[in-house]
């Protein structure tokens, strides 16, 4: 028990300051407001930071001799880990809204451009939360019970046997397979999409037929689609394979088939917890707003501090003038805008 504390505090701290980096890079970077995408990875890098804070709270507060109106509300918001997990069923649903965003622009061209407005970015950042509270909020609030002191969650609607087992492959469905069956069909399609398009675009340059600066501009935009969903293909491949063994593993123990081991329930998630900080790794190396962002900020304080250092030299040298002016120099570092 101590070993999955300590790993799962450690999992929330590194994605913690994780995500905490790549959303200080989609702030402060001026690309970040150009697109409806950086919007949405955005609105994905701050689900996965308060899943992270509440999962870390919710193993260092664990405050005795409290009042049963005090320690009910400790047990909702960090005991029972409710919206940890509201968080984290939020952003499977981030992930799927961007798939699906993805595909109407790349396959739908034309019926994109014409008919997506800019309430459809704010629903599709509003939809998250609120699937989130339904599939995990709700449930854990509903049953979550204090007694003696300590904090006990179940997490199950239904009173029947009948009952119970239609909520877990309800949630099995909502969870995993719908998620993978929109991943898999939505960027085999777009993937099939940019690979005809690079032979169009590799035909029209031997043809002749269009400019340098219009291939040059076409080609740098479908660099930047590509980057994009390069970058969804890593996510939705992380969100896979770290939540295959915990869902599995409830089905199959809802269904009978294997029995309950709470030591594998712990270590499968442990599995589903490492998502959350492997997204923002995901996002630092490949996205490339967070990307230009980093080499932005290392230029600057390499530069700075060459600036300090030739500010330094000229001073010390300048006594060494004799009665010569002391000259100094102004050192002008431009650093190109993100």
């Amino acid at each position: 028990m101590m070993a999955f504390n300590t790993a799962t505090s450690t999992i929330a701290v590194v994605g913690f300051l994780a995500n905490g980096y790549v959303l200080l890079a989609m702030i402060f970077s001026k690309n970040s407001r150009s697109s409806n995408i950086n919007a949405f990875i955005t609105h994905q890098t701050i689900l996965d930071l308060t899943s992270c804070i509440f999962l870390f709270f919710g193993y260092v507060l664990r405050p005795t001799g409290m009042s049963d109106s005090l320690a009910l509300f400790m047990c909702w918001f960090f005991g029972s880990f409710a919206i940890s997990a509201s968080a984290g069923n939020a952003s499977i649903c981030g992930l799927m809204i961007i798939t699906i965003e993805r595909y109407v622009k790349i396959v739908h061209p034309v019926a994109h451009r014409n008919h997506y407005r800019r309430w459809m970015t704010r629903l599709g950042i509003v939809i998250p939360w609120i699937f989130g509270i339904c599939t995990s909020l709700i449930p854990i609030w509903t049953t979550s019970r204090v007694v003696r002191g300590r904090c006990f969650t179940f997490g199950t609607i239904g009173s029947t046997p009948a009952q119970k087992l239609t909520w877990h492959i309800a949630r099995f469905l909502l969870l995993y397979v719908a998620p993978l069956a929109i991943f898999v069909f939505g960027y085999y399609k777009i993937l099939g999409v940019i690979r005809r398009q690079r032979k169009q675009v590799g035909h029209n340059q031997t043809q002749g037929t269009t400019s340098n600066a219009a291939t040059a501009a076409e080609a740098a935009n479908k660099r930047a689609e590509t980057n994009v969903i390069k970058t969804m293909v890593l996510v939705s491949v992380s969100f896979a394979v770290c939540f295959f063994c915990i869902r599995t593993y409830s089905i199959l123990v809802t269904l009978k088939l294997v029995p309950a081991v709470g030591a594998l329930y712990s270590l499968f998630s442990v599995f589903s917890y490492a998502s959350r900080c492997l997204n923002p790794f995901v996002y630092a190396t490949q996205y490339e707003v967070v990307r230009r962002w980093w080499k932005v900020m290392v230029c600057r304080i390499v530069c700075r501090q060459h600036v300090e250092e030739s500010t330094a030299t000229t001073s010390s040298a300048g006594p060494s003038a004799g009665g010569e002016k002391r000259q100094t120099r102004k050192i002008h570092v431009t650093t190109k805008n993100l």
